[in-house]
């Protein structure tokens, strides 16, 4: 089984989203992980299956994203990579993620 790459950054998200989950609930805190480890899995075998983002600075043109299913409040940002996929970001829909791969419109702040 192809298994996904995290990087740095994409893990210290993954804890931090589940640190604060765990705070309250560690069961849940685990689900989420557990979910998002296996979606990023899947994606590593559908390289191509989440959309590009839109209109992006050249350095992400060939970012992808995908909504972790069951848990539609995260979001994979991912880079198909060699024969897997590095995830680079691990996101809470209510982030402002134009500030992690800004587009042409909304320039880095």
């Amino acid at each position: 089984m192809i298994q996904a790459r995290f990087s740095p950054r994409a893990g210290r998200d993954l804890d931090e989203h589940c640190g604060h989950i765990a705070a309250d609930n560690p069961e849940a805190a685990e689900r989420v992980r557990q979910t998002i480890l296996k979606t990023a899995d899947f994606l590593a075998q559908h390289r191509e299956l989440g959309p590009r983002i839109r209109k992006t600075a050249s350095r992400h043109t060939q970012i992808r994203w995908f909504v972790v299913p069951k848990f539609s409040n995260y979001l994979i940002f991912y880079q198909p990579f060699q024969d897997t996929i590095m995830v680079v970001r691990v996101l809470h829909a209510a982030q402002d993620w134009t500030r992690c791969f800004p587009t042409s419109e909304n320039p880095p702040v």
